[in-house]
């Protein structure tokens, strides 16, 4: 569940043994004891009965009117005036020796303010309690129209987004496709060619360049307004790339058949987001003149070739690999499982989202995907090009995870499932072997930021997607039969999009998002 949909953390192990143990070693309280806590936390809360008012303020938001005691109120004042008589410097008086009158009249303004505001901050809480709300977010509240009355109660108001309220859909027997994925003998090659492309090396040759290769070349470019700019010893792959910033798209195919002394010409637009600032949106044109054609040469599968993984033969290296590729396709498998399971809750659950946090998540969707694209080198110019559609995929996707969020949060609890500190760190390390970390090291850092809590909710939601597969009425389909299911899936979705755009082209306030 998102951070803002979370309900209370659910409690370790050792909480849990912690209280059990005590339960059972302590003799049972006396009536009078009981009463006696009960009387002295009532005599502790800030808000007797009856002191919250409850209203629709719009979808999934209420409207809170509090109204504090006036007893409570010079209860806070005594405090603090008491308080602030034994440290405050008044002229003329030893400090703690001035009358309480003129540190009333001298500071009375400073203390108001601060009897107010710890009044507004306690009450908070305990309206929301009282109320018995879900609450989502913070309480949205304007603390500087709130007046401290010289007289009577204090009375004000503050807005909230709360947890929809909704009813579970049949979670037994859920239908599921199991994908079945066999891992072929040429599927191993495949892998293994990949395995041999990154141990390639390059060789000069007299060929033409060819798909792959790569050449030593000089650049040079030129252009209307551009100063001529002369670049040597440069190497590039027979592939799409750049030159001095320049994206240079048909690289691959204008290298493609030319030999050492031929030269291939491209011409260009520099991108507006070119670091040089004369250059931007004019036409360039680079000739690059081949000084050496190096052909990629894979190395020969042999027993050498298995040991510089760690094989000792052939053999053993496609044995492991099959591992490895049947172990990624029960994974792949279990996924799309896990996303039948999720679609079915989704298509089965019908309920509002709060708008607030439904808005401040797509922002955040948006947000990661900008960046995304930032860092994959898409030109900033062409990604606000396509800003409602990306704005407006965001928003569908942030509905999607919200609701699935708010749907498995109460599968959850239905199901009474937990996640321990073990399983916690148990998948902190296995993240911490992904990045080469220490566990303990990353662990720290995922709290600080606030991620541990994020992660513990993903693996609350995950036991609680792997419960309902487990009793789930799954059938075996062939992988073609699957993809076929999914293309028609992809297709059903692909109808939707036009109409999400359109709502939100209207609702696009063409705003750039912040990019850090």
């Amino acid at each position: 569940m998102p951070d803002e949909a979370q309900g209370q953390e659910p409690k370790s192990d050792l909480d849990v043994k912690e209280q059990s143990d005590v339960a059972a070693g302590a003799a049972e309280p006396e009536a009078p004891q009981d009463e006696a806590g009960l009387e002295q936390a009532e005599a502790e809360a800030l808000l007797p009965p009856g002191s919250v008012k409850v209203e629709d303020a719009g979808t999934l938001r209420k409207k809170i009117t509090v109204t504090v005691p006036r007893a409570k109120i010079e209860g806070k004042q005594q405090e603090m005036f008491g308080e602030l008589s034994q440290t405050a410097q008044v002229p003329g008086f030893r400090i703690g020796h001035a009358p309480h009158r003129l540190i009333e009249k001298r500071f009375g303004r400073e203390v108001g303010q601060d009897v107010r505001n710890a009044l507004v901050g306690k009450s908070l809480g305990e309206a929301i309690e009282q109320a018995d709300l879900q609450a989502l977010g913070e309480p949205e509240i304007d603390l500087e129209k709130i007046e401290l009355p010289e007289a009577g109660d204090m009375e004000y108001s503050f807005e909230i987004e709360v947890a929809p309220e909704f009813e579970l859909p049949q979670l037994k027997a859920i239908k599921v496709q199991k994908r079945t994925v066999e891992v072929t003998e040429p599927l191993v090659d495949e892998h293994i060619d990949r395995w041999r492309q990154i141990r390639g090396r390059y060789e000069a040759t007299d060929q033409p360049a060819a798909d792959g290769d790569a050449v030593a070349c000089n650049a040079r470019i030129t252009g209307d307004g551009i100063d001529e700019l002369d670049r040597k010893d440069l190497s590039l792959r027979v592939a799409p790339g750049q030159v001095e910033g320049l994206p240079l798209v048909e690289l691959g195919k204008s290298l493609a058949g030319k030999k050492a002394g031929e030269t291939a010409t491209l011409t260009v637009k520099v991108p507006q987001a070119h670091p040089n600032e004369e250059w931007r949106g004019k036409e360039a044109t680079v000739a690059l003149t081949i000084t050496q054609v190096r052909r990629h040469v894979l190395p020969e599968l042999n027993d050498e070739f298995a040991g510089a993984f760690g094989f000792e033969s052939t053999a053993e290296l496609r044995q492991q690999l099959r591992r490895n590729l049947e172990s990624r396709a029960a994974d792949e498998t279990r996924r799309a499982m896990r996303e039948q399971i999720s679609q079915h809750l989704l298509d089965s659950t019908q309920f509002d989202l709060p708008e607030g946090v439904a808005a401040r998540h797509a922002a955040r969707v948006l947000q990661r995907r900008y960046i995304d694209l930032l860092q994959q080198g898409i030109p900033r110019e062409r990604i606000e090009e396509n800003l409602t559609e990306l704005q407006a995929a965001a928003e569908q996707q942030a509905q999607r995870d919200l609701k699935l969020s708010f749907i498995l949060g109460k599968v959850a609890d239905a199901e009474k499932i937990e996640v321990s500190d073990d399983e916690v760190n148990a998948r902190v390390a296995e993240m911490a072997r992904q990045y080469n970390r220490r566990p303990e090291r990353l662990r720290q850092e995922l709290t600080n930021d606030g991620t541990l809590d994020q992660l513990q909710v993903a693996l609350r939601e995950e036991k609680a997607l792997d419960k309902l597969l487990a009793e789930a009425e799954v059938t075996e389909v062939a992988a073609a039969e699957a993809a076929e299911g999914q293309q028609k899936q992809a297709e059903k979705k692909a109808a939707s999009k036009p109409k999400a755009a359109k709502k939100a082209k209207k609702k696009s306030s063409k705003k750039k998002p912040k990019t850090g």
